[in-house]
């Protein structure tokens, strides 16, 4: 390898940033998603982009002009269109957190889509450093095939989706319904948080059980938990006695696997009990449960028969799946 080649792959590697995606639909819920991705990304160190996704058309007038100045008077946020209000309002919080300015360079980028009169949307704000915030306003079949989509093509980090019900959020055109919820979190390759009830402030319950990707899996929440300055508590579940031990070397391994990391936790804990009933009894203080996606790899099927799909299903706070 020549030093040109070198030089570059050091330069990739310095320009590489924390990417977090949060999905808005206008709930509350979606916006203290996205008051967790600012604290994850304090001091501007990740990249955060905010998505709506809306169905094809849903009745938009066709008229060329009147929807071209439509589509330019959105942009500059001047005409409240499906989706608008909602990113305007995430745009706008980002500004009293102190976490982008007004006068960040922006740029917009428009794609036509068949069949929709206002097509596909972005406006991009970058700083003098380097540091970006995408507003996507996206056209797509249903709400949960544009998110996974762009799961999938923008590779982000980590994705943040509300888990809501409220009669606000089903009036929006993009509303996340808990079974879009369940299907990002089910089929999205990717980690994912799912954010209910999301509270501040209580730490990270890493629930790690038997396997390998339990081990990768606290790790890696161990380092974004420190992006966050959240404490993280280890935590195993023994189905039995004989499994007691077993329970207690693996929350030691992941222990050390972290601490291998420069990084350090804040508890740990081994019970004998059912492990859903468990973990979701005991991480209801937490503000996040975190588990591994411990199916086969490629096989999202065996996913939806794991304990980290029925604590999902069962949990009253909020859940990160790690992959």
């Amino acid at each position: 390898m020549s030093d040109m080649d070198i030089e570059l792959d050091v330069e990739a590697e310095v320009e590489k940033r924390f990417s977090i995606l949060v999905c808005i639909d206008g709930s509350e819920e979606s916006y203290s998603g996205l008051r967790y991705a600012v604290r994850m990304g304090a001091d501007n160190s990740a990249d955060l982009t905010l998505l709506y996704v809306r169905p094809v058309d849903q009745g938009l007038s066709s008229g060329g002009l009147q929807m071209r100045v439509a589509r330019e008077n959105m942009l500059k946020w001047g005409v409240e269109l499906p989706g608008t209000k909602a990113l305007k309002k995430g745009r706008d919080m980002l500004v009293e957190m102190g976490f982008m300015a007004d006068d960040w360079k922006e740029q917009v980028v428009h794609t036509d889509v068949t069949g929709d009169p206002l097509g596909d949307n972005t406006t991009v704000y970058m700083n003098d450093e380097g540091a970006s915030i995408s507003l996507k306003l996206l056209v797509s079949p249903s709400v949960d095939r544009g998110i996974l989509d762009e799961c999938e093509i923008g590779g982000y980090d980590i994705t943040i989706i509300s888990m809501s019900e409220t009669a606000e959020a089903k009036e929006h055109a993009g509303y996340i319904s808990p079974a879009t919820t369940f299907m990002v979190a089910t089929q999205h390759r990717g980690t994912v948080l799912v954010a209910r009830e999301l509270e501040e402030d209580h730490g990270h319950f890493m629930c790690v059980d038997f396997s390998d990707k339990a081990i990768q899996a606290a790790v890696k929440d161990a380092q974004i938990a420190a992006r966050c300055h959240c404490p993280v508590h280890l935590y195993s579940v023994a189905s039995n006695e004989d499994e007691l031990e077993k329970a207690k070397g693996v929350v030691a391994k992941a222990k050390a696997a972290i601490e291998a990391e420069g990084l350090s936790i804040a508890g740990e804990s081994v019970e004998i009990g059912d492990p859903v009933e468990s973990i979701v009894g005991k991480g209801r203080k937490y503000s996040l449960i975190v588990l591994a996606d411990t199916s086969v790899k490629g096989l999202r099927r065996f996913f939806t028969t794991s304990v980290a799909y029925e604590v999902l299903q069962k949990a009253a706070n909020s859940v990160m799946i790690v992959r």
